[in-house]
């Protein structure tokens, strides 16, 4: 005679819970590696968060995806989009030229608009039309340190500082009111003899 198990006791084993718990666990350590890494991506050099910006603008979308290249280079420069990609790579950039040159190189790149102060070469690198005056961008560092200037800009071969209210100050008149010696001061920076 044959004994067989009741069937309720032979129960093929079900492989989901451990699978649907293996998947939970990764995907959690996906998602908290993507939030710590949210503020340092970049997509073709522009931070995720100013891209995200830039797409929820209907101008600025509009005018990028007709072509309208000065429409879509004002309104970045009405959403500050320059300054804020400035901030983004001014700790491994410190030289501010070397920082404006590189930024403007990335909005040419990525909407081929040029910039006022900049012309392109044969071989498509941006170089600046205008020299700057001796010690402009250490005054620009400061000034901006002290949030006396958020940008400048080149109309006419003048040189303009723009505060952070938006005015347009020469630098020659600017330059001689906060000068270099005075804003080291008041940022406890030791004068070199």
């Amino acid at each position: 005679m044959v004994v067989r198990p009741p069937r309720t006791a032979i129960r093929p084993r079900s492989h989901w819970p451990v699978s649907l718990a293996s998947f939970a666990v990764v995907a959690g350590i996906a998602l908290v590696g993507l939030w710590f890494a949210y503020p340092k991506l970049t997509y073709r050099g522009v931070p995720i968060s100013i891209l995200f910006e830039f797409i929820q603008d209907p101008i600025a979308r509009n005018a990028y995806f007709s072509g309208r290249k000065e429409l879509l280079h004002d309104r970045l420069k009405d959403m500050d989009i320059e300054a804020q990609i400035k901030a983004f790579y001014r700790p491994q950039i410190a030289d501010e030229q070397e920082l404006d040159r590189y930024i403007h190189e990335l909005l040419y790149t990525n909407t081929g608009y040029i910039g006022n102060g900049y012309q392109a070469t044969s071989d498509g690198q941006l170089v600046s039309k205008t020299n700057f005056p001796p010690g402009f961008w250490r005054w620009m560092g400061l000034a901006k340190r002290l949030q006396l200037a958020k940008d400048h800009e080149t109309q006419d071969g003048v040189f303009y500082v723009i505060t952070p209210k938006g005015t347009r100050v020469p630098y020659s008149v600017i330059s001689n009111l906060y000068p270099i010696n005075d804003m080291k001061k008041w940022l406890g920076i030791p004068n070199k003899p």
